[in-house]
């Protein structure tokens, strides 16, 4: 009995202990850096001196991933990269067309039950190339620091 015990002690801790076929899911999509061969345009509009760009309500239909933070650091162009890169590798390789990344960007309400509208940094991700009617001109002071890029590979 003790003998039988032990042994199957011993087998469920190594059934615990053997590999998962699980993908792991805790945290923000994996920043994959994107190769030469694809191009990473930018369809906002041509500012003129103050005007900053949100993503119009059209465009919310595309939207499949969204992250809001306050910022974590101030070298925004490593920031709006990594959210680039995390695009590229969202999902499978591709199925991420559009990255948009700002600081002073709205949050939604509800989002991880927040009451929305406290500004911070927004990392979105489109399933589509977002074109330049995609975007309206933001609130002042709002969406600062745009960088968008669409991903062609």
């Amino acid at each position: 009995m003790f003998t039988s015990t032990i042994i199957l002690t011993t087998l469920a801790a190594f059934t615990l202990a053997l590999p998962s076929s699980i993908s792991r899911r805790a945290g923000g999509p994996a920043a994959v850096p994107i190769p030469p061969s694809c191009t990473v345009t930018d369809p906002v509009p041509t500012a003129t001196s103050d005007e900053t760009y949100l993503p119009a309500p059209a465009a919310d239909d595309a939207l499949i991933y969204n992250a809001y933070y306050p910022s974590p650091s101030t070298n925004k162009t490593a920031l709006s990269e990594q959210c680039l890169q995390q695009c590229y590798g969202y999902g499978n390789i591709g199925e991420c067309k559009t990255a948009y990344w700002a600081e002073n960007v709205p949050v939604p309400v509800g989002y991880y039950g927040s009451p929305g509208g406290q500004l911070e940094t927004a990392c979105l991700f489109y399933n589509r190339p977002l074109q330049a009617a995609d975007f309206v001109v933001a609130p002042e002071g709002q969406a600062t620091d745009v960088s968008v890029g669409v991903i062609q590979c």
